[in-house]
């Protein structure tokens, strides 16, 4: 499973984008999934952006993962499912889900990080790898927490927070396998350029790190 650049949906009224609009964004720009990450709407609303959102990101091949909310996952038929240390456990979403559905889950530490994998995650997000608007308050954790994470665990660790087309290279090097960005895409002038541009950044970062890699063989 490879969730490469990880777009995270919100709404921004102030520059008339919703949710939908943003995902079309991400995959019109290049994105490798897209997260619905809806937190003040009533639940029929977000069903209805889940299942809009989902029509787009099929048509491209991509996996939409749908954040808290297991329901909304369900009934929108999404690959997948993100969850936090104050969200559904993640061995009962398992259980409704199944399988074949991505779980991942939020961590901070090394040693949640190893639990949520034992639980039977798919992969973990760890951050605020830096500050981060969409978290105020919550101290960055710095790109040597990816490093302590990743060596701990067989799963993909996806660096979170922060993270724009300037810092991608930083958390490749120091051992993530995806980035998920918010504010780098939805606060951009022009998203689908923004898409674009750190997708390109994750590319080369992930082919530098490759050619190190290949060197100390």
């Amino acid at each position: 499973m490879d969730l490469g650049l990880y777009v995270i949906t919100a709404s921004v009224p102030e520059l008339g984008r919703d949710h939908v609009d943003i995902a079309r964004a991400a995959v019109e720009g290049g994105a490798d999934a897209v997260q619905m990450r809806v937190k003040r709407r009533p639940m029929g609303e977000a069903l209805k952006m889940a299942i809009a959102i989902n029509e787009v990101t099929s048509k491209a091949g991509i996996p939409l993962i749908i954040n808290d909310h297991v329901g909304i996952a369900m009934a929108s038929r999404a690959e997948g499912l993100h969850v936090g240390p104050d969200d559904i456990a993640l061995t009962a979403a398992r259980r409704m889900l199944g399988d074949s559905v991505i779980i991942g889950e939020s961590t901070s530490k090394h040693d949640q990080a190893i639990k949520a994998e034992k639980l039977g995650a798919d992969y973990v997000g760890v951050g605020p790898v830096f500050s981060s608007p969409t978290k105020p308050g919550k101290q960055e954790l710095g790109v040597a927490r990816i490093t302590k994470v990743k060596a701990v665990v067989g799963i993909p660790v996806v660096a979170i927070g922060g993270i724009n087309a300037g810092n991608v290279a930083e958390c490749v090097e120091a051992g993530a396998d995806s980035v998920a960005v918010i504010s780098a895409v939805t606060m951009a002038e022009d998203m689908v350029k923004a898409v674009a541009e750190l997708k390109e950044a994750l590319m080369k970062a992930r082919q530098s790190r490759k050619r190190k890699t290949g060197s100390r063989k």
